[in-house]
């Protein structure tokens, strides 16, 4: 329901958005997904696994506004 208020929101609506999961079947990505989710991580997660998947999106915010 977050993700859903979030991409309907005109302001955040471009915000990219990582969810963290305890779930990670078929079905909990796919419905992330339809939330509008880029990406899932399951538990248990690493730092590292983390701070990957944020420097994914703030370098693809990078090159879209520099």
């Amino acid at each position: 329901q977050t993700c859903a208020l979030i991409k309907n929101n005109k302001q955040f609506g471009s915000t990219p958005i990582v969810m963290l999961s305890s779930k990670d079947g078929l079905f909990d990505r796919a419905r992330g997904k339809l939330a509008g989710s880029e990406q899932h991580i399951h538990k248990p997660f690493t730092q590292d696994d983390l701070v990957d998947a944020i420097n994914k999106y703030v370098v693809q915010d990078e090159a879209a506004n520099g």
